[in-house]
Protein backbone atom coordinates (compact mmCIF):
# COMPACT_ATOMS: atom_id res chain seq x y z
CA UNK A 1 0.00 0.00 0.00
CA UNK A 2 2.81 2.36 0.91
CA UNK A 3 4.69 1.42 -2.28
CA UNK A 4 1.65 2.28 -4.43
CA UNK A 5 1.32 5.68 -2.76
CA UNK A 6 5.00 6.37 -3.30
CA UNK A 7 4.73 5.40 -6.97
CA UNK A 8 1.72 7.65 -7.52
CA UNK A 9 3.47 10.53 -5.77
CA UNK A 10 6.59 10.05 -7.89
CA UNK A 11 4.43 9.97 -11.01
CA UNK A 12 2.76 13.27 -10.09
CA UNK A 13 6.10 14.88 -9.31
CA UNK A 14 7.62 13.71 -12.58
CA UNK A 15 4.65 15.09 -14.55
CA UNK A 16 4.97 18.39 -12.72
CA UNK A 17 8.68 18.59 -13.46
CA UNK A 18 8.07 17.83 -17.12
CA UNK A 19 5.41 20.55 -17.26
CA UNK A 20 7.71 23.08 -15.62
CA UNK A 21 10.62 22.16 -17.87
CA UNK A 22 8.38 22.48 -20.92
CA UNK A 23 7.24 25.91 -19.76
CA UNK A 24 10.81 26.99 -19.10
CA UNK A 25 11.92 25.67 -22.53
CA UNK A 26 9.33 27.52 -24.65
CA UNK A 27 11.80 30.26 -25.49
CA UNK A 28 14.40 27.89 -26.93
CA UNK A 29 11.76 25.96 -28.89
CA UNK A 30 10.29 29.10 -30.44
CA UNK A 31 13.78 30.41 -31.14
CA UNK A 32 14.65 27.24 -33.07
CA UNK A 33 11.43 27.42 -35.06
CA UNK A 34 12.04 31.07 -35.96
CA UNK A 35 15.61 30.34 -37.03
CA UNK A 36 14.15 27.85 -39.50
CA UNK A 37 11.42 30.36 -40.52
CA UNK A 38 8.69 28.09 -39.20
CA UNK A 39 6.43 31.00 -38.29
CA UNK A 40 3.11 29.17 -38.08
CA UNK A 41 4.29 26.44 -35.65
CA UNK A 42 6.02 29.11 -33.56
CA UNK A 43 2.76 31.08 -33.36
CA UNK A 44 0.76 27.99 -32.39
CA UNK A 45 3.27 27.13 -29.66
CA UNK A 46 3.23 30.66 -28.25
CA UNK A 47 -0.59 30.85 -28.21
CA UNK A 48 -0.75 27.58 -26.26
CA UNK A 49 2.01 28.57 -23.83
CA UNK A 50 0.98 32.17 -23.13
CA UNK A 51 -2.04 31.55 -20.82
CA UNK A 52 0.05 29.50 -18.38
CA UNK A 53 3.05 31.82 -18.13
CA UNK A 54 3.94 33.73 -14.98
CA UNK A 55 3.83 37.51 -14.89
CA UNK A 56 7.62 37.82 -15.21
CA UNK A 57 7.58 36.07 -18.62
CA UNK A 58 4.31 37.41 -19.97
CA UNK A 59 5.71 40.72 -21.24
CA UNK A 60 8.23 39.04 -23.54
CA UNK A 61 5.62 36.55 -24.75
CA UNK A 62 3.04 39.26 -25.42
CA UNK A 63 5.72 41.35 -27.11
CA UNK A 64 6.58 38.47 -29.43
CA UNK A 65 2.94 37.69 -30.26
CA UNK A 66 2.22 40.65 -32.64
CA UNK A 67 5.55 40.01 -34.39
CA UNK A 68 4.49 36.42 -35.10
CA UNK A 69 1.06 37.60 -36.33
CA UNK A 70 2.93 39.93 -38.68
CA UNK A 71 5.09 37.07 -39.95
CA UNK A 72 1.96 34.95 -40.55
CA UNK A 73 0.20 37.81 -42.42
CA UNK A 74 -2.64 38.23 -39.88
CA UNK A 75 -3.07 42.05 -39.71
CA UNK A 76 -6.25 42.16 -37.61
CA UNK A 77 -4.84 39.83 -34.96
CA UNK A 78 -1.56 41.77 -35.07
CA UNK A 79 -3.24 45.12 -34.34
CA UNK A 80 -5.29 43.65 -31.50
CA UNK A 81 -2.13 42.15 -29.95
CA UNK A 82 -0.35 45.50 -30.31
CA UNK A 83 -3.18 47.31 -28.52
CA UNK A 84 -3.14 44.72 -25.72
CA UNK A 85 0.60 45.16 -25.27
CA UNK A 86 0.67 48.98 -25.33
CA UNK A 87 -2.35 49.28 -23.03
CA UNK A 88 -0.67 46.94 -20.51
CA UNK A 89 3.00 47.94 -20.68
CA UNK A 90 2.98 51.42 -22.22
CA UNK A 91 5.96 52.38 -24.37
CA UNK A 92 8.25 49.84 -22.69
CA UNK A 93 9.87 47.71 -25.40
CA UNK A 94 10.09 43.92 -24.86
CA UNK A 95 13.63 42.61 -24.45
CA UNK A 96 13.36 39.39 -26.52
CA UNK A 97 17.01 38.69 -25.69
CA UNK A 98 16.50 34.91 -26.06
CA UNK A 99 16.08 35.19 -29.84
CA UNK A 100 18.85 34.35 -32.27
CA UNK A 101 20.71 37.38 -33.61
CA UNK A 102 19.16 37.14 -37.11
CA UNK A 103 15.62 36.93 -35.68
CA UNK A 104 16.31 39.52 -32.97
CA UNK A 105 17.25 42.16 -35.55
CA UNK A 106 13.92 41.70 -37.31
CA UNK A 107 11.97 41.90 -34.03
CA UNK A 108 13.93 44.99 -32.95
CA UNK A 109 13.21 46.75 -36.25
CA UNK A 110 9.53 45.77 -35.97
CA UNK A 111 9.14 47.22 -32.46
CA UNK A 112 11.15 50.36 -33.24
CA UNK A 113 8.70 51.16 -36.03
CA UNK A 114 5.61 50.57 -33.89
CA UNK A 115 6.91 52.60 -30.97
CA UNK A 116 7.08 55.57 -33.34
CA UNK A 117 3.73 54.99 -35.06
CA UNK A 118 1.37 53.63 -32.40
CA UNK A 119 -0.80 56.47 -30.97
CA UNK A 120 -0.95 55.53 -27.29
CA UNK A 121 -3.01 57.75 -24.97
CA UNK A 122 -1.72 57.58 -21.39
CA UNK A 123 -1.60 59.57 -18.14
CA UNK A 124 -5.26 60.60 -18.41
CA UNK A 125 -6.49 63.02 -15.72
CA UNK A 126 -8.70 66.00 -15.11
CA UNK A 127 -6.78 69.28 -15.06
CA UNK A 128 -7.96 71.85 -12.51
CA UNK A 129 -6.55 75.37 -12.08
CA UNK A 130 -4.02 75.41 -9.25
CA UNK A 131 -5.62 78.54 -7.80
CA UNK A 132 -9.15 77.07 -7.80
CA UNK A 133 -10.76 76.45 -4.42
CA UNK A 134 -11.39 72.89 -3.33
CA UNK A 135 -14.80 71.48 -4.33
CA UNK A 136 -15.58 74.55 -6.45
CA UNK A 137 -17.68 74.16 -9.60
CA UNK A 138 -15.38 74.11 -12.66
CA UNK A 139 -16.11 76.40 -15.57
CA UNK A 140 -15.18 73.70 -18.09
CA UNK A 141 -14.01 70.08 -17.99
CA UNK A 142 -10.33 69.88 -18.93
CA UNK A 143 -9.03 66.40 -19.74
CA UNK A 144 -5.25 66.12 -20.09
CA UNK A 145 -3.23 63.20 -21.45
CA UNK A 146 0.01 62.23 -23.19
CA UNK A 147 0.11 61.05 -26.83
CA UNK A 148 2.98 58.82 -27.96
CA UNK A 149 2.92 59.52 -31.72
CA UNK A 150 1.88 62.21 -34.17
CA UNK A 151 -1.56 61.40 -35.51
CA UNK A 152 -4.69 62.85 -37.02
CA UNK A 153 -7.53 63.01 -34.53
CA UNK A 154 -11.29 63.39 -34.32
CA UNK A 155 -13.29 63.86 -31.11
CA UNK A 156 -16.93 62.83 -30.66
CA UNK A 157 -19.24 63.20 -27.67
CA UNK A 158 -22.12 60.72 -27.72
CA UNK A 159 -21.62 60.35 -31.48
CA UNK A 160 -21.66 64.12 -32.14
CA UNK A 161 -18.44 65.49 -33.73
CA UNK A 162 -16.70 68.20 -31.70
CA UNK A 163 -13.37 68.89 -33.40
CA UNK A 164 -10.51 67.35 -35.37
CA UNK A 165 -7.05 68.05 -36.71
CA UNK A 166 -3.45 66.97 -36.25
CA UNK A 167 -1.84 66.28 -32.88
CA UNK A 168 1.92 66.09 -32.33
CA UNK A 169 3.63 63.77 -29.88
CA UNK A 170 3.39 65.01 -26.28
CA UNK A 171 0.80 66.38 -23.84
CA UNK A 172 -2.64 67.49 -25.05
CA UNK A 173 -5.84 68.91 -23.63
CA UNK A 174 -9.53 68.41 -24.39
CA UNK A 175 -11.96 71.04 -23.09
CA UNK A 176 -15.67 70.36 -22.71
CA UNK A 177 -18.46 72.55 -21.31
CA UNK A 178 -19.65 71.38 -17.92
CA UNK A 179 -22.93 69.45 -18.42
CA UNK A 180 -25.88 71.04 -16.66
CA UNK A 181 -27.95 67.89 -16.12
CA UNK A 182 -27.65 66.95 -12.41
CA UNK A 183 -31.04 65.33 -11.68
CA UNK A 184 -29.70 61.76 -11.58
CA UNK A 185 -26.51 59.79 -12.21
CA UNK A 186 -25.53 59.16 -15.84
CA UNK A 187 -22.50 58.78 -18.11
CA UNK A 188 -21.25 60.30 -21.37
CA UNK A 189 -19.02 58.60 -23.96
CA UNK A 190 -16.15 60.71 -25.25
CA UNK A 191 -14.55 58.97 -28.26
CA UNK A 192 -11.09 59.96 -29.54
CA UNK A 193 -10.20 58.63 -33.00
CA UNK A 194 -6.48 58.53 -33.84
CA UNK A 195 -4.98 57.73 -37.24
CA UNK A 196 -1.33 57.22 -38.22
CA UNK A 197 0.24 55.72 -41.34
CA UNK A 198 -0.07 52.19 -39.98
CA UNK A 199 -3.13 52.03 -37.74
CA UNK A 200 -6.41 53.73 -36.82
CA UNK A 201 -7.77 53.29 -33.31
CA UNK A 202 -10.67 54.50 -31.21
CA UNK A 203 -10.07 55.33 -27.56
CA UNK A 204 -13.19 55.80 -25.45
CA UNK A 205 -13.20 57.87 -22.26
CA UNK A 206 -16.35 57.40 -20.18
CA UNK A 207 -17.36 60.43 -18.09
CA UNK A 208 -19.31 59.12 -15.10
CA UNK A 209 -21.50 61.63 -13.24
CA UNK A 210 -22.56 60.39 -9.80
CA UNK A 211 -25.33 62.57 -8.38
CA UNK A 212 -26.41 62.49 -4.73
CA UNK A 213 -29.10 64.76 -3.32
CA UNK A 214 -29.39 65.57 0.39
CA UNK A 215 -32.19 67.37 2.23
CA UNK A 216 -30.78 69.98 4.59
CA UNK A 217 -32.00 70.42 8.13
CA UNK A 218 -33.34 73.77 9.33
CA UNK A 219 -30.06 74.72 11.02
CA UNK A 220 -27.95 73.71 7.99
CA UNK A 221 -30.27 75.64 5.69
CA UNK A 222 -29.98 78.75 7.88
CA UNK A 223 -26.18 78.62 7.91
CA UNK A 224 -26.11 78.03 4.17
CA UNK A 225 -28.32 81.04 3.46
CA UNK A 226 -26.14 83.24 5.67
CA UNK A 227 -22.98 82.17 3.85
CA UNK A 228 -24.41 82.24 0.32
CA UNK A 229 -23.83 85.29 -1.92
CA UNK A 230 -26.75 87.50 -2.96
CA UNK A 231 -28.92 86.09 -5.75
CA UNK A 232 -28.36 87.68 -9.14
CA UNK A 233 -31.03 88.40 -11.72
CA UNK A 234 -31.11 86.12 -14.76
CA UNK A 235 -30.88 87.99 -18.07
CA UNK A 236 -30.83 85.08 -20.58
CA UNK A 237 -30.19 81.35 -20.99
CA UNK A 238 -28.93 79.12 -23.81
CA UNK A 239 -29.59 75.35 -23.57
CA UNK A 240 -28.29 72.40 -25.62
CA UNK A 241 -30.23 69.12 -25.84
CA UNK A 242 -29.30 65.63 -27.08
CA UNK A 243 -32.66 64.07 -27.77
CA UNK A 244 -34.88 64.97 -24.82
CA UNK A 245 -31.97 65.28 -22.36
CA UNK A 246 -30.61 68.69 -21.36
CA UNK A 247 -26.81 68.41 -21.57
CA UNK A 248 -25.33 71.92 -21.52
CA UNK A 249 -26.75 75.20 -20.31
CA UNK A 250 -25.19 78.68 -20.37
CA UNK A 251 -26.76 81.43 -18.25
CA UNK A 252 -26.05 85.15 -18.39
CA UNK A 253 -26.65 87.15 -15.22
CA UNK A 254 -27.25 90.84 -14.67
CA UNK A 255 -26.59 92.42 -11.29
CA UNK A 256 -28.66 95.54 -10.82
CA UNK A 257 -26.58 97.20 -8.13
CA UNK A 258 -23.07 97.56 -9.46
CA UNK A 259 -20.67 99.13 -6.98
CA UNK A 260 -18.76 102.06 -8.44
CA UNK A 261 -15.30 102.78 -7.11
CA UNK A 262 -13.58 105.95 -8.24
CA UNK A 263 -9.88 106.28 -7.49
CA UNK A 264 -8.99 109.91 -6.65
CA UNK A 265 -5.34 110.71 -7.45
CA UNK A 266 -3.20 112.46 -4.82
CA UNK A 267 -2.79 116.24 -5.02
CA UNK A 268 -0.10 117.73 -7.22
CA UNK A 269 3.14 118.80 -5.51
CA UNK A 270 3.14 122.38 -4.25
CA UNK A 271 3.90 124.98 -6.85
CA UNK A 272 3.06 122.80 -9.83
CA UNK A 273 0.15 122.42 -12.21
CA UNK A 274 -0.91 119.42 -14.28
CA UNK A 275 0.24 121.08 -17.50
CA UNK A 276 3.55 122.47 -16.24
CA UNK A 277 6.91 120.73 -16.03
CA UNK A 278 8.08 120.65 -12.38
CA UNK A 279 11.20 122.55 -11.46
CA UNK A 280 14.30 120.42 -10.98
CA UNK A 281 15.45 122.08 -7.78
CA UNK A 282 12.32 121.16 -5.81
CA UNK A 283 12.96 118.59 -3.05
CA UNK A 284 10.00 116.47 -4.19
CA UNK A 285 11.77 115.60 -7.45
CA UNK A 286 15.33 115.05 -6.31
CA UNK A 287 16.95 111.85 -7.68
CA UNK A 288 20.25 109.97 -7.71
CA UNK A 289 23.09 110.05 -10.18
CA UNK A 290 23.37 107.59 -13.09
CA UNK A 291 26.55 106.06 -11.62
CA UNK A 292 24.79 105.38 -8.32
CA UNK A 293 21.88 103.78 -10.17
CA UNK A 294 24.20 101.55 -12.23
CA UNK A 295 26.09 100.38 -9.14
CA UNK A 296 22.82 99.65 -7.33
CA UNK A 297 21.54 97.58 -10.26
CA UNK A 298 24.85 95.69 -10.45
CA UNK A 299 24.57 94.85 -6.75
CA UNK A 300 21.03 93.56 -7.20
CA UNK A 301 22.07 91.36 -10.14
CA UNK A 302 24.99 89.98 -8.14
CA UNK A 303 22.71 89.04 -5.28
CA UNK A 304 20.16 87.55 -7.68
CA UNK A 305 22.77 85.24 -9.22
CA UNK A 306 23.52 83.81 -5.78
CA UNK A 307 19.92 82.83 -5.18
CA UNK A 308 18.35 79.88 -7.03
CA UNK A 309 15.51 80.93 -9.36
CA UNK A 310 12.10 80.61 -7.81
CA UNK A 311 10.13 77.65 -9.17
CA UNK A 312 6.82 78.79 -10.57
CA UNK A 313 3.80 76.84 -9.35
CA UNK A 314 2.04 74.70 -11.99
CA UNK A 315 -0.92 76.31 -13.72
CA UNK A 316 -2.98 73.13 -13.41
CA UNK A 317 -3.06 70.18 -11.04
CA UNK A 318 -4.00 66.63 -12.05
CA UNK A 319 -7.02 65.03 -10.41
CA UNK A 320 -8.54 61.59 -11.11
CA UNK A 321 -12.00 62.94 -10.27
CA UNK A 322 -13.88 66.21 -9.68
CA UNK A 323 -16.12 66.85 -6.67
CA UNK A 324 -18.37 69.83 -6.01
CA UNK A 325 -21.60 70.71 -4.20
CA UNK A 326 -24.31 73.20 -5.08
CA UNK A 327 -27.92 74.17 -4.37
CA UNK A 328 -30.41 75.37 -6.98
CA UNK A 329 -32.30 78.64 -6.75
CA UNK A 330 -35.64 76.83 -6.95
CA UNK A 331 -34.98 74.30 -4.16
CA UNK A 332 -32.48 75.76 -1.73
CA UNK A 333 -33.31 73.12 0.89
CA UNK A 334 -31.78 70.42 -1.39
CA UNK A 335 -28.00 70.11 -1.64
CA UNK A 336 -26.62 68.25 -4.66
CA UNK A 337 -23.24 66.54 -4.46
CA UNK A 338 -21.60 65.78 -7.82
CA UNK A 339 -18.66 63.46 -8.49
CA UNK A 340 -17.22 63.23 -12.01
CA UNK A 341 -14.87 60.34 -12.80
CA UNK A 342 -12.90 59.31 -15.87
CA UNK A 343 -13.05 55.66 -16.91
CA UNK A 344 -10.79 54.90 -19.91
CA UNK A 345 -11.82 51.90 -22.03
CA UNK A 346 -9.28 49.74 -23.87
CA UNK A 347 -8.69 51.04 -27.38
CA UNK A 348 -9.93 49.16 -30.41
CA UNK A 349 -8.50 48.98 -33.92
CA UNK A 350 -10.55 50.25 -36.85
CA UNK A 351 -10.43 49.05 -40.45
CA UNK A 352 -9.97 52.47 -42.04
Amino acid sequence: MIEKRCRSLLLVLSCLLLFLSARADWKSEINELLKQREYEPALNLLEKTLPGLEQAERQEARGLLPFLYFKNNLPEEEKKALIDYFEEYGESQPLLSFLDFSVFNQALEYWSRWREEFPLISNINFLLPAAAEDRSIPEVLRIGFDLSAESYYKIQLEGNPLEGGLWTRGPHLIQLPLPFYFDQSYSLNLDVFLKTRSITIKKRLVLEFRIEKKSLSTQELLVQRQDSPPIKNVEGELAFFIGDTLIFKATKYLQRQIPVKVTIPPPNPPGTKPYMVPEKDQPYFRGISILDAVSAIAGVLKDWKKKPPARLPPSFVKKPEINFTFTSLEKQEIRTEVTIKLQPVKAEALTY
